[in-house]
C-alpha cells in the first residue's frame, strides 16, 4: 500500500525596506535597522565611522552643498566671507580681517585661509598673523573678535582671497566658507625739491641773513608714513680759501654771536599725515637748528600722507672777526624716506 503525506510549508515575508512614494515625490530609498558608530584615535588623529545608514551621495549646486548621514548632523555651519581692509588704502603690506562666525557657536575656533590665485596655492594666517602652510585653529577673540586683526608680510599691490573654516571640538570641521577679496596698495613716494640752490648775497658781520624759501613736496602710500632728512657737508657756512667755518648752530641767532642753521618755516598735506616740522628745526624768528654730516630729520609724517606741501629756509650770522671771502659755501642734502 502506498500512502501519501503532505509536507506543510508555512512562508512568512519580512519586509525590511520599501521604496515610498506620492503623486509628486518619491523617496528611492531609505533603510531601518541597527545602526552603530565607532571612533579611533591615536595621539595625532581622530577618526570616526557609522554604519546602518544610506550611503547616497551629497548633493550639491553652485551656491550649496548638502551632506547626509548621522555625521553630517554634528557639523557646524560654514562661516560666511570675513571682513578685509586695506586701512583705507594705506596699507601696502597687510590687510585687516574681521571673521564673520555666522550662526557658529560661541566656543567654535577658526582657521583662515589666504590665496592669491582662487586658492590655486594656499597658505594659513598663523598665530603671529604671518602666512605659513599649514592651518591655525583660534578662538574668535584670539582673533581679535569684532575689532579683527592684521594679515601681514603681504606684498604690495597685490590682490588677496581669503575664506575661513570653523569647528567645534572633534569631527565639526567645515569647508571653507565663500571668500573676500582686498588688495594692497602699491608702494609709492612723491617726492620734489625746488629751487636746488640759492646765494646769500652779501652780508655783513653781526648781521643775520636769510635765505629765499626752499619748497618740498612730499606724499608716500607707506602706512607709517616717512620722512625728509637733512644733511650738510661742512657742518657750517664755510670758506675753503680761508679754511674757515661759520658754525652750524641751535637756538636763537638773533642773541648768537655767529651760527649758520636751517628753519623749517612750513609744513601741510592734503590728506593723511600730519606733516609736521621737526625739531630743532621748527623754531620761528631767527630759532634755527643746526645741520651736520648726520642725516636729521626735518619734516616727518607718522602715516600715509597726499599732498605734502614745506618750506624752509637757512640763515647765517658773522662775527667782526670772520675773514670776508666770496666763497662761503654749505651744500645741504635733503633725502626722503618712508616707512612700509
Amino acid at each position: 500500500m502506498i500512502r501519501l503525506g503532505w509536507l506543510s510549508l508555512g512562508i512568512s515575508t519580512l519586509i525590511f525596506a520599501a521604496f515610498s512614494a506620492s503623486g509628486t515625490d518619491s523617496l528611492n530609498s531609505y533603510s531601518i535597522g541597527p545602526g552603530g558608530t565607532n571612533t579611533a584615535t591615536s595621539g595625532t588623529y581622530s577618526a570616526q565611522a557609522t554604519l546602518g545608514e544610506q550611503s547616497n551621495n551629497s548633493a550639491a549646486s553652485g551656491t550649496y552643498t548638502a551632506g547626509n548621514g548621522e555625521i553630517q548632523t554634528e557639523q557646524i555651519t560654514v562661516p560666511p566671507a570675513p571682513t578685509l581692509s586695506n586701512g583705507g588704502g594705506t596699507y601696502t603690506n597687510m590687510l585687516g580681517c574681521i571673521i564673520n562666525t555666522g550662526t557658529d557657536p560661541s566656543d567654535a575656533t577658526y582657521a583662515i585661509a589666504v590665496s592669491t590665485n582662487n586658492f590655486v596655492t594656499t597658505n594659513y594666517v598663523q598665530a603671529s598673523d604671518a602666512l605659513s602652510t599649514s592651518p591655525v585653529f583660534q578662538s574668535y577673540s584670539t582673533w581679535g573678535s569684532g575689532s579683527g586683526f592684521d594679515i601681514t608680510g603681504l606684498s604690495s599691490g597685490v590682490t588677496y582671497e581669503v575664506e575661513v573654516s570653523a569647528q567645534q571640538g572633534l569631527f565639526t570641521n567645515t569647508e571653507y566658507g565663500a571668500y573676500a577679496s582686498a588688495s594692497t596698495v602699491s608702494t609709492a613716494i612723491i617726492f620734489s625739491l625746488s629751487p636746488n640752490s640759492s646765494s646769500l648775497g652779501t652780508f655783513l658781520p653781526n648781521t643775520i641773513i636769510t635765505s629765499s624759501n626752499f619748497s618740498f613736496t612730499f606724499g608716500t602710500s607707506a602706512a607709517s608714513g616717512g620722512t625728509i632728512y637733512v644733511a650738510g657737508q661742512n657742518s657750517g657756512f664755510y670758506s675753503s680759501s680761508f679754511s674757515y667755518t661759520i658754525p652750524a648752530y641751535t637756538g636763537n641767532l638773533a642773541t648768537a654771536t655767529q651760527g649758520f642753521g636751517v628753519q623749517g618755516s612750513s609744513a601741510s598735506e592734503t590728506s593723511g599725515g600730519p606733516f609736521i616740522i621737526s625739531n630743532p628745526f621748527n623754531g620761528s624768528g631767527n630759532n634755527i637748528g643746526a645741520e651736520s654730516t648726520t642725516y636729521a630729520p626735518i619734516f616727518t609724517s607718522s602715516a600715509s600722507i597726499t599732498g605734502g606741501t614745506a618750506n624752509a629756509d637757512v640763515q647765517v650770522k658773522a662775527l667782526d672777526s670772520a675773514p670776508a671771502a666770496s666763497d662761503y659755501t654749505e651744500v645741504l642734502t635733503f633725502l626722503a624716506s618712508a616707512s612700509f
